[in-house]
């Protein structure tokens, strides 16, 4: 089985090379936006109407070569958990949330234990994540609440554009940007989207990013009427899945799963009265809330 032990990331796609830009003009938005070093991490120079555009670009070519279930016990599941959670942050996030083009597929690889949520929305959950998501009493649905209310995060937080802005580079975010929205034929957008494909998986969001998906994520799934409790027994699967095969902590921006749990459990005072109101007020909309 394969674990993927950092993060849960998006599977390595080749796609065509990145082209090289020269002379980029950077009055195309100003001098203003060039961050200062402490700012970095906060750059996106990628419009949040364009986060739809890229995942939807990128979504098919990412599931190319994969086997898709769309029917049974676990795909009904899966749209249950994420609609829920979908609702979650439109209540939360209502102005990002309602931007983008949610959609989520369940994956046919009980060898890779991994999900993902692409800026945009698309989404994907692999059954290999499935045994681990399960508490021990066949309830699965929690557990994946956990990983894809921190995967959805990710999106609403927009941690995905940020790293690409770092790796592409300012210079040429702004020229396919700007050359996209003046009118453009698409192209620029689609190699945007090839490099999105080809690279997410190795974008790094850092250990302040985590922890701030940590911690949005266990608020959506709270709104959502699911325990956020049970993220610190799915950490410790997780851990125990992992047979050790996660890095050091300090040779990865990624905290391990160890301290990831402490994080949470510190995070749990906030989640769980939004948690309890949840289930007193029926939960979100027609749904109801599960432990």
């Amino acid at each position: 089985m394969k674990f993927i032990a950092s993060r849960f990331r998006v599977p390595a796609f080749r796609a065509p090379a990145f082209p090289t830009l020269a002379g980029v003009a950077l009055a195309l938005v100003g001098p203003a936006v060039l961050p200062s070093c402490g700012a970095i991490s906060q750059l996106n120079l990628i419009p949040v109407s364009q986060d739809p555009v890229l995942g939807a670009e990128a979504y098919p070519q990412l599931l190319a070569e994969d086997q898709t279930i769309g029917s049974g016990a676990e795909y009904d599941m899966v749209v249950r958990m994420t609609d829920r959670l979908v609702l979650a942050a439109k209540e939360l996030d209502p102005e990002i949330a309602d931007l983008f083009e949610w959609e989520v597929v369940l994956v046919k690889r009980d060898d890779l234990v991994n999900a993902w949520c692409l800026p945009g929305g698309k989404m994907a959950v692999y059954t290999g994540i499935l045994p681990v998501a399960d508490d021990g009493t066949g309830n699965k649905e929690t557990g994946l609440a956990v990983v894809m209310g921190h995967e959805i995060a990710h999106a609403t937080l927009r941690h995905g554009t940020k790293a690409m802005t770092r790796q592409m580079g300012a210079q040429t975010i702004i020229a396919l940007v700007g050359a996209a929205l003046g009118g453009g034929d698409g192209a620029q957008l689609a190699v945007m989207a090839g490099s999105l494909a080809a690279n997410l998986g190795s974008l790094t969001f850092g250990r302040d990013a985590e922890l701030e998906a940590d911690r949005r994520g266990l608020l959506y799934m709270a709104t959502a009427g699911y325990d956020p409790r049970a993220a610190v027994a799915f950490w410790q699967r997780m851990q125990a899945a992992s047979g050790g095969q996660a890095p050091p902590e300090w040779l990865s921006t990624h905290p391990s799963n160890e301290n990831r749990i402490k994080q949470i459990q510190s995070l749990l005072p906030e989640a769980i009265p939004v948690y309890e109101q949840s289930r007193s007020s029926g939960g979100l909309k027609s749904f109801k809330p599960k432990g």
